[in-house]
C-alpha cells in the first residue's frame, strides 16, 4: 500500500474522515469507505491515526491565517466551536486550557433534529418529513441539503423541479435573477445561523464559531459580501433572553487553503 502511494518512507499517517470514529475505527457516514487504524499502520508501515474530519479541523485553528469575521467581538477568548456544510454537516468543539494545550471534542450534532424558525421553514420541514426517514440539520445544511431545499421550494412554489446539483443551485443562488435558487441560499444561511447559534449556546462558545466545510468558504471566496448580508448573523443572534450574549460571539469563515490538512498534520502521532 505504501509503494502504491509513491512514498519510499512514511513516518506517520492521519486519515480524517466525515463520520464518527471510535477506538481508531470509523466509516464515512455518506459513503461506503471504512478505515481502521491498526490496518492502516500495518499496510503503511508507520504509526497511523483515524479521526473525524472536524476533529482534525479544530486542531488547525491556531494555524489559520485567512478568516472573514461576521459580527461579534474582535479578540474573543474561551471555548470555540466549528461547523461546516459539505458532503454532510460537521461539528466539533475546541477548548484551549492554556500552556499551548488543546482539548478537542468531536461532535455528530449535524444529525440532531432540524428546528424550523419561520412558517416557510416549517413548511419545508413538513415536505422533507414526507420524503426522508429523519430530517436533521444535515438534511438542509450540506450539498444534498441544498438540493433538498430546492426540491421543497419547487413544491411550495408549484414549479416543476429540474434535475439539479448542489453546485448549480449555489451558482444560480448568488444571482437574484434566479429566485428559487436565491431563496434556497437565504434559507440555507438562515438554517446555518440557527444551527451555529444552538451549538454556541450549548457549550458557551464565547471564543467564537468557525465555519468551514466546502460550501460556505467557496461562496465567500466568489462573493465576499453574500454571507455577511444573508440571514446568517441575524439568525445566529436570535437567542431570546440570550440575544445580547450571542451578539458578542464572532462568526469566522475559514478561507485558508486545505485547512483540514493542517489539522490532520497536527493530529499525527
Amino acid at each position: 500500500a505504501r509503494d502504491g502511494l509513491g512514498f519510499v518512507r512514511l513516518d506517520g499517517c492521519c486519515m480524517a474522515m466525515a463520520g464518527p470514529v471510535q477506538d481508531g475505527r470509523g466509516a464515512v457516514t455518506n459513503a461506503t469507505l471504512a478505515l481502521d487504524r491498526d490496518d492502516l499502520s500495518e499496510r503503511l508501515g508507520c504509526p497511523s491515526v483515524v479521526v473525524n474530519d472536524f476533529f482534525a479541523l479544530a486542531h488547525a485553528v491556531p494555524e489559520l491565517k485567512r478568516l472573514q469575521q461576521i459580527g461579534g467581538d474582535k479578540h474573543p477568548e474561551g471555548v470555540k466551536v466549528l461547523l461546516g456544510p459539505g458532503s454532510g454537516l460537521g461539528m466539533s468543539v475546541l477548548i484551549e486550557p492554556g500552556d499551548g494545550q488543546m482539548l478537542v471534542l468531536p461532535s455528530e450534532g449535524g444529525h440532531a433534529d432540524l428546528a424550523p424558525a419561520s412558517p416557510l421553514e416549517l413548511e419545508v420541514l413538513q415536505i422533507l418529513g414526507d420524503r426522508l426517514p429523519h430530517v436533521t440539520w444535515e438534511s438542509v445544511l450540506s450539498g444534498p441539503g441544498l438540493v433538498n431545499l430546492y426540491s421543497a421550494l419547487c413544491a411550495i412554489w408549484g414549479v416543476e423541479q429540474e434535475n439539479v446539483t448542489a453546485e448549480w443551485v449555489t451558482a444560480q443562488g448568488v444571482n437574484v435573477d434566479e429566485p428559487i435558487c436565491h431563496q434556497v441560499l437565504e434559507l440555507f444561511f438562515g438554517f446555518l445561523g440557527s444551527a451555529a447559534g444552538n451549538l454556541a449556546l450549548t457549550v458557551c462558545a464565547q471564543g467564537g464559531v468557525y465555519i468551514g466545510g466546502g460550501i460556505v468558504p467557496a461562496i465567500v471566496r466568489s462573493n465576499p459580501d453574500f454571507a455577511a448580508t444573508s440571514p446568517l448573523r441575524r439568525r445566529f443572534e436570535e437567542r431570546g433572553r440570550l440575544t445580547d450574549y450571542a451578539a458578542s460571539i464572532p462568526l469566522k469563515v475559514i478561507l485558508d487553503e486545505d485547512p483540514g490538512l493542517l489539522g490532520a498534520l497536527a493530529c499525527l502521532p
